[in-house]
Order: structure tokens, then C-alpha cells, then sequence
């Protein structure tokens, strides 16, 4: 999802084409309400929203075509009174180029580095493919219409069982056959278990976040496999649409669903390690430690994982680290900021700078972890 006047654009927008094209909002935009209540634009044949401003949705809606966009800039400024002018004429002719940027009017994009910006800000930096459609909700929807029967039950079950989950974990990192950590020698056919366990766990995880999103109302576009970043695979399950809910709490909830799974397979594998022993308690060991290393990184803020995403709800954020990214680069390679940038304080840019630099110094970490980690594969393989 992108934003505008969230748009990630730089720079001021050239005069040619205002001067000459007549813009026209595209009729199968759809301007609607999500995310606190604020307007957004959803394209239906990327799938993408659009975050708008009231005034910006006044304004897409206003273009039919009838101005070229220059004309269309100035009789929209003298519309608030004789003193405007000027400077905000400009900003009119900077949000026309934003909005044919981000694709939503009848005159195609440019290809330049404001269109490339967007693109970058639209992508989610891992190449997807899809393994299941739409058709996914005919297996979800019966598990959310037992869930809808006594949703503060069940709610109030998983509670009780992840605190057990949580106290269970506690006493196996505590005693002293884990006191050292996993030990991955012996394990033999045991890594055949692991992988399968935990492709089995990531089905559930994903399918919980479906489950969420029919819980509260969301399509559910498609599951399917990917290379986050272009190198980590992970799975996902496209919630895209959750971004017309207007309350954080749900938003939350369907974030936080697949983490909620992940702690009861916690619970499980603690219980085994502290109620076995040899063979299978050796087995359950690595896999409390390899669970509780999974729910630190899927709580991570500083990726685009479960943690993030919640995080964002929680305080009706949205494209946090793509905004945070965007003020970063235009800081290094001084290029004039977006106009959702331009319009904030000093302050809150260096605090969306720091943050983009946090995230990227974080994910350049994580990319070399990762190569030395292959690298390390590779040779213990050979």
C-alpha cells in the first residue's frame, strides 16, 4: 500500500505535460474509507490502495478531464479565497503528479525517477508466488463460524494456554539439560522432524492470519510462498485488504494471529521436553529454543513481520518503514522531499531518518547473516 500525500515522490513536478494533458481520474477507481476513518483509492487491477488526504480525494474525484492540469491547479486555489496563489498552486500541480504517478489517472505514467520511486515504495521486496486463491476461504470460513459461536471462550482458552505456554518454556530453558543451549549432534533423522514440523507450522501460521481476516470481514487474496527481500524464503498470506478496516483493534488481531499459533506450538514442545527424556526429549529442547528464536524475529519491528504489522495497527500508522526510507534517501542524495515530508517538522523527519537508518543498518545485517550462514551450508555440505 502506498500513501499520497503519503506519496513517495520527490521532487517538483515538471510543467509539459500539466500544461498540455487534460487529467481525468480512471473510472474503475474506487475512493473509499479505511484506516481510521481516513479516504483511500484502490486500484483494482494491481490490487493496490492508496492513502489520500480529504483534500486529495476531493481533488481525484474533481478531475474529469474537462482542464488541463495547470488550469485545473489554479481554479482549485482561487476556489479557497483571493490571498491563495502561488505556493499552493504548486503543491496542486505536485499532488496532479503524484496521482498520475502512482497510476490512478487516465493519462499513463511517466517512466523517470519519481515513477521509479513509486514503484519502489508499491513493491514488497519479495517476489511472490501463489499457491492458493480466493478459494482458500471455503476451508477458512467453517473454522471462523465456530469461532463467531463463542469467540470470548475461546479467546479466554488460549490465554489460559498461552501463559501455560510461556511458564512451560521458562522451566525448559532453566533446567540443565537446556541450560547450555541446543544441541544439535545426535539428532540424525531428528532434522527430517524439524523441517516437516515446521512446514506444518507455517501452514498453520499463515492459515491463522486467514482466519483473522474472515473473522473480521477481509478477503483473503491468495497464500503463497516468497523471497522476502529477494533472499529469505517465507510464506504469506495476502491480507492486503485489511487496510478498509477503520479500527486499529482488528488490524492488531490479524497481525498478531499467526504469533498467536506459534506460542501454543511453544507449549506443546515445552511440555514434551519436561515430561520425556532421551531421544525425544532431546528433540523437543531444539525445538523450544527454535521457537522462541522464531517469535523474537517474527516480533521484530524492524522487519516487515508480524511484529511490524502490528505495530503499525496499534498506533494507525501506515508504511512506516517505507516513509521512514524514503526521508532517509532524500536526506543522502538531497533530493526535495515528498510532500508528506516536506509538511512535517524538522523533528519528525530526523526521527523518520533515524528510523530508516536503524532499519536499513538492521536488514544489511541480517542479508550478511544470512550470506554466511549459506556460505557456512555450502561447506559443511561438501
Amino acid at each position: 500500500m502506498t500513501t499520497m500525500a503519503d506519496g513517495e515522490t520527490t521532487g517538483t513536478a515538471p510543467s509539459s505535460w500539466l500544461d498540455t494533458e487534460r487529467p481525468a481520474a480512471r473510472p474503475d477507481i474506487e475512493i473509499t474509507e479505511g484506516l481510521n476513518g481516513e479516504p483511500l483509492a484502490y486500484d483494482p487491477v494491481n490490487g493496490h490502495y492508496t492513502r489520500l488526504s480529504r483534500s486529495g480525494a476531493a481533488i481525484l474525484k474533481a478531475l474529469d478531464g474537462s482542464m488541463t492540469g495547470r488550469e485545473f491547479a489554479f481554479l482549485a486555489v482561487r476556489a479557497d479565497g483571493p490571498g491563495a496563489g502561488g505556493h499552493a498552486e504548486q503543491t496542486v500541480l505536485d499532488f496532479l503528479d503524484e496521482l498520475r504517478a502512482a497510476g490512478l489517472l487516465t493519462i499513463p505514467s511517466a517512466k523517470g525517477r519519481r515513477e521509479a520511486a513509486v514503484r519502489f515504495a508499491r513493491s514488497s521486496h519479495m517476489p511472490r508466488r501463489a499457491l492458493v486463491g480466493p478459494g482458500v476461504s471455503v476451508v477458512l470460513d467453517p473454522v471462523v463460524a465456530v469461532l463467531r459461536r463463542a469467540p470470548l471462550v475461546f479467546g479466554g482458552l488460549w490465554t489460559a494456554a498461552a501463559v501455560g505456554s510461556l511458564i512451560a518454556a521458562g522451566a525448559v530453558v532453566a533446567s540443565p539439560q537446556a541450560a547450555d543451549g541446543p544441541s544439535l549432534s545426535g539428532l540424525g533423522w531428528g532434522w527430517a522432524l524439524i523441517s516437516g514440523f515446521m512446514l506444518v507450522q507455517t501452514v498453520l501460521h499463515e492459515l491463522s492470519h486467514g482466519v483473522a481476516c474472515r473473522f473480521n470481514g477481509v478477503r483473503v487474496r491468495e497464500i503463497g510462498v516468497g523471497l522476502l527481500f529477494y533472499v529469505v524464503p517465507a510464506a504469506y498470506v495476502d491480507r492486503t485488504d485489511a487496510h478498509r478496516l477503520r479500527t486499529r483493534g482488528p488490524r492488531v488481531v490479524i497481525a498478531f494471529a499467526g504469533v498467536a499459533v506459534d506460542v501454543l506450538w511453544l507449549g506443546g514442545w515445552s511440555a514434551l521436553a519436561l515430561t520425556t527424556d532421551g531421544g525425544p526429549a532431546h528433540l523437543a529442547i531444539v525445538m523450544v529454543w527454535l521457537q522462541l528464536g522464531l517469535l523474537l524475529a517474527n516480533l521484530n519491528p524492524l522487519l516487515p513481520t508480524d511484529g511490524y504489522h502490528a505495530l503499525e495497527a496499534a498506533f494507525g500508522a501506515v508504511n512506516l518503514r517505507s516513509r521512514a526510507l524514503t526521508a532517509l534517501r532524500c536526506q543522502v542524495l538531497r533530493q526535495a522531499p515528498p510532500s508528506w515530508l516536506a509538511a512535517r517538522s524538522r523533528s519528525q523527519r530526523v526521527r523518520y531518518q533515524l528510523f530508516g537508518l536503524i532499519c536499513l543498518v538492521y536488514g544489511l545485517v541480517i542479508a550478511a547473516f544470512c550470506a554466511r550462514s549459506l556460505v557456512l551450508l555450502a561447506g559443511w555440505l561438501t
